[in-house]
């Protein structure tokens, strides 16, 4: 975790120039404390970084310095799609690699394109969840995205309902409601998770139906219910 957050804090550094302790912290989103020690184990490990203090000081690299570790993990590939999303990555359990893409996909842009990339957050701003607050619980949220990107069935309590395993093929957030996309035998089926309170993830895995495309199913099934005169939800 901490090789990431330092790899993240010399790509900041990179792109934007000499940043304060208390900018680099809110940036990473960690302590100033935490800064500071970080940026004494890369100076202490050969990283041509300093810090000085007064007005006008900060955390900055030597002029010429560039890191070319800009490689994506794999955590980073699976979130590149939502490195402009950030809250969703959050809640699907991908924040901090979310960040780490983007970092390093700003950092391979030209400054002027990357400055460009950066200005959206001035004007368009996500927020994924309902105005009640968070549902379903994203601890949960998180399991289920996980067993989707693992093939393996997970058990879901909600509210009111026996508990059942499905064979979870894709989430879809609409409208602030998140529902799941399900295999049941030969069926493929919508649930919506407003009312999920509790998941168990298990160890059977399963195989996504063949010819099954996420987008495709979501199209036909929204067409569907506009034909049936209802919202493209199920219980």
């Amino acid at each position: 975790m901490r090789a990431a957050r330092v790899l993240d804090m010399l790509l900041v550094l990179q792109r934007r120039g000499r940043l304060t302790a208390r900018e680099l912290g809110a940036t990473l989103e960690v302590s100033e404390r935490t800064v500071l020690r970080d940026v004494e184990a890369l100076s202490e490990a050969g990283v041509p970084i300093y810090a000085t203090r007064g007005s006008g000081g900060g955390i900055e690299l030597m002029d010429g310095f560039e890191t070319r570790l800009t490689g994506l993990t794999s955590d980073e590939a699976h979130a590149l799609f939502l490195a402009g999303q950030l809250p969703v990555a959050r809640l699907l359990g991908l924040g901090a690699p979310a960040r780490s893409a983007r970092q390093k996909l700003s950092s391979a842009l030209p400054q002027h394109l990357a400055q460009q990339a950066d200005g959206l957050a001035a004007w368009f701003l996500h927020d994924p969840e309902p105005a009640g607050g968070p549902r379903p619980p994203p601890g949960e949220l998180r399991r289920v995205a996980a067993a989707i990107r693992r093939r393996r069935r997970v058990e879901l309590h909600r509210t009111g309902r026996p508990p059942c395993v499905v064979a979870p093929l894709g989430l879809v957030l609409k409208a602030a409601s998140w529902h799941l996309v399900v295999g049941r035998g030969e069926v493929v089926d919508v649930i919506c998770l407003d009312d999920l309170v509790a998941t168990r993830l298990t160890a059977q895995r399963f195989d996504v139906p063949a010819g099954f495309s996420l987008p495709g199913f979501w199209a036909a099934h929204r067409a569907a219910a506009r034909q049936r005169g209802r919202p493209a939800r199920r219980s």
